[in-house]
């Protein structure tokens, strides 16, 4: 693969994508753009983008689409997800808890929203196999869809008063003659300022500022009488600082924009390609100018001569979510989609068990998706979608039928609608049927990549 020579020219990477003749709006770019910032998408959703260009795509992202994939409004959609969230009890399996959000990722008229949700969710990475409470699991999952997109010191003051988080670290009771330094030390490694960017008398002036903090009834609460009121210097900075203190501090750091910026290109530019600090400045930038509305540098990333480029294409493996979610958003699964719940337990079985990263830091991606047993997975779950041996994830897709109802040869349609111009059409010569084709285009090497 070649390497964007954009890489090298922070002022035309993030510079906003402009059609041409070397560079056209075109299907690649089309299916690109949805398969990085959302979970891929439908053949119609495809044409209207290309036919509306990539301002209007963009923002519709941002922005999330009318209508659900089940036919209601977008609102409508939230709130009957949103109900049944509330309805998880202290007695659900960690298979419901994923269904639920694997169902919505599916049909979400908001998919960057999920998308991101997701990010964060591998970014604050919080496991039910140490909280062992679904309520608090999906209360957190709740947390992170409602900032998602919002403004991260927001997100950060509330995740820091998150009795999953304070769980998971063990910070569910943070006395001023013992103060717990694990959520501090965490929330400068690996929520904002990455390592090395700080000192351990940092770490330990705000383990302090968060002394007083706990968890009583699985509901955050504050002890005034177990607060250490003193005075603390942290990042230079000296004051009676209080827990509701510390997020403005941290995002205060030049590190912290820098440090989400490469995070936000890791997932939307390339995992392959490292970024050089001039490279990240201009976004980094944008976000603090913007007071860290998360959207902004987002905006910028998907409107970028950068993120359009051939060279960045297919820069990232897909993780299992993706070719799960991903699949059944191509192929129109919808009415009636799969049991989210098995679709859940398949992605466990290819490396990526939702609501149980594997470490604070998350799952690493990359090459680490691929390997001999989670391919033999992604593979099985191609066959059983396109097949009916599988009563809960089979029998519900017509490859025939689906070309056919968009008036495309089953073999244009299939590599179009799923790898675009990075797959040698000669190959499916060698198969006939609708089904066959699918099948063959799915289980390739192009499809892993997104």
């Amino acid at each position: 693969m070649n390497t964007s020579p954009l890489l090298d020219d922070p002022t035309r990477a993030w510079a906003p994508f402009a059609p041409g003749a070397k560079s056209p709006w075109n299907l690649a770019r089309v299916a690109h753009l949805h398969r990085r910032a959302g979970f891929a998408a439908p053949w119609s959703i495809l044409q209207r983008d290309l036919k509306d260009g990539p301002v209007a795509s963009v923002d519709r992202l941002l922005k999330g689409e009318a209508t659900s994939g089940d036919g209601q409004t977008a609102d409508e959609f939230d709130t009957l997800l949103d109900s049944m969230n509330a309805g998880v009890g202290s007695d659900a399996t960690p298979t419901r808890l994923q269904g639920l959000w694997i169902y919505r990722m599916i049909l979400t008229a908001r998919p960057l929203r999920e998308r991101m949700t997701l990010f964060w969710h591998n970014h604050f990475a919080t496991s039910l196999t140490k909280v062992e409470n679904p309520v608090l699991m999906q209360r957190q999952n709740d947390l992170l869809r409602e900032h998602a997109l919002g403004n991260f010191q927001t997100m950060l003051a509330v995740i820091g008063k998150d009795p999953a988080m304070l769980v998971w670290l063990d910070s569910t009771a943070n006395r001023k003659a013992k103060p717990n330094e694990n959520y501090a030390r965490e929330v400068m490694e690996l929520f904002t300022l990455g390592r090395g960017r700080y000192t351990e008398k940092d770490i330990q002036e705000a383990a302090r500022a968060f002394t007083g903090a706990f968890v009583v009834r699985d509901r955050y609460s504050e002890l005034p009488a177990q607060h250490d009121d003193g005075s603390k210097t942290i990042f230079g900075k000296t004051g009676r600082f209080k827990p509701d203190d510390l997020p403005g501090l941290l995002v205060s750091q030049p590190a912290c924009a820098e440090f989400l910026c490469g995070k936000l290109y890791r997932q939307f530019v390339s995992e392959v390609d490292a970024p050089s600090p001039a490279l990240i400045a201009p976004l980094a930038k944008v976000f603090r100018d913007s007071g860290y509305d998360i959207s902004a540098p987002l905006r910028t990333i998907l409107r970028s001569n950068l993120f359009f480029d051939d060279a960045v294409r297919r820069r990232r493996v897909k993780s299992p979510v993706d070719i799960a979610v991903g699949t059944i958003r191509a192929l129109e699964i919808v009415k009636p989609t799969v049991s989210a719940e098995a679709l859940a337990e398949s992605c466990g079985r290819m490396g990526q068990t939702l609501y149980a990263p594997p470490s604070v830091a998350g799952w690493d991606g990359g090459t680490a998706w691929i390997n001999t047993t989670a391919m033999l997975n992604r593979t099985n779950l191609a066959l059983a979608l396109l097949g009916t041996d599988n009563a809960q994830i089979g029998g519900r897709c017509d490859a025939k039928a689906l070309a056919a109802k968009h008036g495309v040869e089953s073999r244009k349609f299939y590599t179009d609608l799923l790898v675009q111009d990075a797959f040698d059409s000669k190959i499916l010569g060698l198969v006939k049927e609708p089904a066959e084709v699918a099948t063959l285009v799915l289980t390739t090497p192009e499809y892993q990549l997104a």
